[in-house]
């Protein structure tokens, strides 16, 4: 049996978010995944022949945050200022810019009010573990943005300060509806995906949430 491996993007929200603003500098920081939990992908990220789970060396090059991975100089929101692998997962912090653009403030807004909390990170994603098909035992981060639909449910970043609770039943299962429906959009690429593939190295493909 072949080692699957590909090329794509996985989202996910936050966990242990923190949004801090001081001197005018808007902060983020917060777990973007987190290891031997399920995501919605089915994927469980685990050690496995190494100590760790995340490459990060590419990354660490050019730690630029962008919007819905548009690689545009507009879609820029700011940079990851740290990133490390822990027992937890992969947690960072960003620095969000002080940019007029309006998709950098209507950015910055939704984080501050609480309503965007969700990051996608591109890169290259290997299941080694032969007997463990399930387990992304090496992830090889390349770029990480600000999204709108998570697949790891455990990834979410709470404030600092919490937000009040306005949440309403009709937005959660509007949510849900979309969540179902991008593993749904999801499945059928990495069906696509595997049905054109013939060599070991399964290549070009797309994992969005």
């Amino acid at each position: 049996m072949d080692i699957k491996k590909y090329e794509g993007k996985k989202e996910f929200v936050l966990t242990d978010f923190k949004e801090l603003e001081t001197d005018g500098v808007l902060r983020i920081s917060g777990y973007a995944n987190n290891k031997h939990i399920a995501d919605r992908y089915g994927d469980i990220p685990t050690e496995y022949n190494r100590s760790y789970v995340y490459e990060l060396e590419e990354y660490r090059r050019n730690p630029v945050l962008l919007m819905d991975h548009d690689h545009d100089v507009s879609h820029m929101v700011g940079s990851v200022t740290n990133i490390f692998e822990d027992e937890k997962g992969l947690y960072f912090e960003a620095e969000i810019s002080n940019s007029d653009l309006p998709i950098i403030k209507h950015a910055r807004q939704l984080i501050k009010e609480g309503h965007l909390k969700t990051v996608s990170i591109g890169g290259v994603w290997l299941y080694e573990d032969l007997q463990n098909p399930s387990h992304l035992t090496l992830a090889k981060i390349f770029e990480i943005s600000l999204v709108a639909v998570p697949a790891d449910t455990y990834a979410v970043f709470a404030p600092k300060t919490p937000a009040e609770p306005a949440k309403s039943a009709a937005r959660m299962d509007l949510r849900s509806a979309f969540g179902k429906l991008a593993v749904f959009e999801m499945k059928q690429k990495i069906s696509k995906f595997e049905a054109k593939s013939k060599q070991p190295d399964f290549g070009q493909g797309a994992k969005n949430g």
